[in-house]
């Protein structure tokens, strides 16, 4: 009897504290891929853009990928769980409670025969069973932990995965590239190997070769045939490529507004310098130089487009602005004479000329340089020097002229100063100075036999024209002999040479010579015309006679523009050679 108290002591105790573990295979997977075993089924080798082509890269970069087919089997994946249990409090308590009766009556009560005890057993063996069963219907803790353990059984089927990874194997197979523009090859490379992996086609080289020019440069294409793939990619030439201003004129000002304005203009930039364009308006180019917005009318400069890293020598070339007076002529003047209140003079200059003539560059500071020298050195008068600029008409000019003819006399000394661009008529061969049309105005001239015959018919007792008018530049390029030239000359200025006897006309360049700018690739840049420069020079040194003059100009304008320009520009003489500009 005690010992049946212990045993249900026992397991009165057991019930509180009682737990386990166990341990089972159940199925992961019933389509698991075995990678342990493979079969490769097939390998093939594609290129693929990675980079944007851009114009800080202007290079179309391809990396080769392999893409690799697998084979694999499929088998039924298991793995092994762990799973705690505790015992259930109820069944525990049943359990031994049944058991707690069925030892009470087996070991309690009395039976005395034989059958008696077979029943004793009994009740032992069904309280035993009980108390078993209360502590072996336990409850799962938690969910089950994997233990790591995996193992395959029976085959389920196979699977093909693809693999696909960027590679720099070695491989024999080149590539043939093409580049085509307007549907014309540009470039070629049949067989242009893959280096570690990528393939690199400088496309913005490519472009660069062309100039192309334009504000809309269109697209350009690149074919690619590689492992039996033909790769096609379209861009858009402004997507690649950067627009850059090419000046056309021989200077064109850099300003720093979008408007034209003496105060405005930092730099002179010669012909042939290039320079980023960041944007554009109707009328200009905004352009990067420097850290400021800065401006270029889009008369001076065309478009041409090339990658950012496109680099020439003397990319832009700029030529400061001097204030008049630093310039050699423009200073140091001599004093030729007194003053003369019978002296009058006019400077007709035409410099801001359109398209597609362009400005006549420095034109205007040619004309002071000639005012600065007849009221400096030959004593004429400030109120006696008259001026006309950019006349878009004769009006101004034929105004001017009644007004000198009605105040002159026979002792009045006129010096009259031409200077702009100039045309041949054709059938009559008769020189026309070319005016500066208003907008929306059409293009007119000024015969120039109209205004010397004018010149002629104002009293004086002495007359002297200098004229720099360029003919070559303004005319249709229609080629004349050496005779020819003098006869149309003369033929032109005859009307105040036949009128005065005491009248000379001094041009500073024959009908097939542009009239130069002093100014050369390598800086060399005076800021006026060779002709007027050399003209001021001339009566810098003291010389004054006419003819004297002329001989000077003839050695030293010709050689100039021969030096510079590697082109002939001779000045020509009329009229009474022997005319002194400071006598009287």
């Amino acid at each position: 009897m005690k010992t049946l108290h212990y045993i249900l002591l026992a397991a009165f105790l057991l019930s509180f504290v009682g737990s386990c573990t166990s341990a089972r295979w159940t199925v992961k997977e019933k389509e698991s891929v075995d990678r342990s075993e493979y079969e490769l089924v097939d390998e093939d080798y594609f290129l693929q853009q990675i980079d944007e082509v851009t114009p800080e890269n202007p290079v179309l970069s391809l990396t080769l990928f392999s893409e690799t087919k697998y084979e694999y089997p499929q088998r039924v994946l298991m793995e092994r769980n762990v799973q705690d249990y505790k015992l259930r409090t109820g069944s525990v308590a049943l359990g031994i409670g049944g058991a707690t009766m069925a030892f009470y009556l087996a070991n309690i009560a009395d039976f005395g025969s034989h059958s008696s005890s077979t029943k004793k057993w009994t009740l032992n063996g069904m309280g035993t069973l009980m108390l078993a069963t209360g502590f072996l219907n336990m409850n799962p803790v938690g969910e089950p932990r994997p233990t790591g353990e995996e193992r395959y059984l029976r085959s389920t089927g196979t699977t093909i995965e693809i693999d696909t990874v960027k590679t720099d194997a070695e491989i024999d197979t080149s590539a043939s590239v093409y580049m085509l523009y307007n549907d014309l090859i540009i470039f070629e490379e049949p067989k242009q190997n893959i280096n570690n992996g990528t393939l690199n086609i400088p496309i913005g080289n490519a472009l660069n070769d062309l100039g192309l020019s334009g504000q809309n440069p269109g697209n350009a294409t690149v074919e690619v045939l590689f492992a039996d793939s033909l790769y096609r990619y379209n861009f858009a030439i402004d997507s690649v490529l950067r627009p850059y201003a090419v000046i056309d004129e021989q200077l064109a000002a850099l300003r720093n507004s979008p408007e034209e304005s003496a105060d405005n203009v930092l730099a002179d930039l010669v012909e042939g310098s290039q320079i980023e364009i960041s944007s554009i308006n109707d009328d200009w180019y905004q352009v990067m130089y420097g850290i400021s917005e800065t401006y270029i009318k889009k008369s001076d400069a065309s478009i041409i487009w090339r990658s950012e890293d496109y680099t020439v020598e003397d990319q832009v070339v700029t030529v400061p602005r001097v204030p008049f007076g630093d310039i050699d002529v423009e200073s140091n003047i001599p004093i030729l004479r007194d003053k003369n209140p019978n002296a009058k003079a006019l400077l007709l200059v035409n410099q801001n000329y359109t398209d597609p003539l362009g400005s006549r560059n420095y034109a205007l500071r040619d004309g002071r340089l000639m005012r600065t020298y007849l009221r400096n050195a030959l004593g004429y008068s400030e109120e006696n020097i008259y001026q006309l600029a950019d006349i878009n008409s004769s009006d101004s000019l034929n105004t001017l002229l009644s007004s000198l003819r009605s105040t002159a006399s026979d002792s009045t000394e006129l010096f009259v100063y031409l200077s702009g661009y100039g045309t041949i008529e054709k059938e009559e061969r008769q020189l026309q100075f070319l005016t500066i049309p208003s907008e929306g105005q059409s293009d007119s001239t000024i015969a120039l036999p109209d205004i010397f015959t004018q010149i002629g018919d104002i009293p004086s007792q002495k007359t002297v024209v200098l004229s720099d008018i360029d003919f070559a530049s303004g005319s249709s390029g229609e080629s004349f002999s050496e005779n020819e030239m003098r006869n149309i000359i003369e033929s032109n200025v005859w009307p105040l040479l036949s009128q005065n006897p005491n009248s000379s006309v001094l041009m500073g360049s024959q009908l097939n010579n542009p009239s130069h700018l002093y100014m050369s690739e390598d800086r060399e840049d005076k800021k006026h015309h060779i002709f007027p420069y050399f003209f001021a020079k001339a009566l810098q040194e003291r010389q004054t006679v006419l003819s004297d003059i002329y001989q000077f100009l003839e050695r030293n304008v010709s050689y100039t523009s021969r030096r510079l320009f590697d082109r002939p520009q001779d000045p020509l003489l009329l009229g009474n050679t022997q005319l002194n500009l400071a006598g009287e």
